[in-house]
């Protein structure tokens, strides 16, 4: 696997592997799946230790639920709609800018958010499950949860590898700047869209699925 920066868009899209290299994926695609397999691990991780949390103590779940309730439902889950998928989109944005951004700092910040992201979501998941039917449990996650986790984890793989564009500055081997501009552009490209479409689908769709399981 080639170590060499990538600096430009050709990189990402190029199907054709270098000549030099065996692989069938080019290096951004290589570091890509890379870094996305390690987002997923750490996302799993995260559930299932906020699932074993709660079992072992259920009022550490109901305090992950309450403390979602407090930053996330309660202000907007009234609201019409329109307004609500409005609310959503910038609560997800916010959290997957983060999870971006956070990256620049050596991707520290990056992985600390998704383990709490994780902790937090295997947590609830928990003490919904002793609560609610696993249909309408399923119902009111899967419709918009299908487009909002692959986000988050893309989110958090273009921050881990934006953290790791900065250690390669850091050591004279590469220019962060230029790959962050990269990064970025695939953020807008992909990860927007699907936390609007997820923003979307909870605030129209997944009422209304509730209301036919629930």
């Amino acid at each position: 696997m080639s170590d060499r920066p990538w600096n430009d868009e050709e990189d990402i899209i190029r199907q054709t592997p270098e000549p030099v290299s065996s692989s069938r994926y080019t290096p951004f695609q290589q570091e890509f799946l890379r870094y996305l397999g390690i987002s997923v691990l750490i996302f799993i991780v995260g559930c299932v230790g906020g699932v074993l949390s709660s079992q072992a103590d259920p009022a550490f779940g109901e305090s992950l639920v309450k403390l979602f309730k407090e930053m996330i439902t309660n202000d907007i889950m009234s609201d019409a709609p329109p307004l609500l998928a409005l609310q959503l989109f910038l609560n997800n944005l916010e959290s997957c800018v983060l999870l971006f951004l956070g990256g620049a700092i050596l991707g520290v910040v990056t992985l600390l958010v998704l383990s709490f992201n994780g902790i937090v979501i295997g947590g609830i998941l928990e003490v919904v499950r002793g609560k609610t039917d696993i249909v309408v449990m399923f119902a009111s996650i899967v419709p918009h949860g299908i487009f909002e986790l692959p986000a988050v984890l893309v989110s958090s793989t273009l921050g881990l590898m934006l953290g790791r564009a900065v250690m390669l500055e850091l050591a004279g081997q590469g220019d962060a700047s230029a790959q962050a501009y990269v990064l970025g552009r695939l953020f807008i490209r992909y990860v927007v869209p699907f936390i609007a479409i997820a923003a979307c689908i909870e605030a129209f769709i997944t009422p209304a699925v509730l209301g036919m399981v629930a």
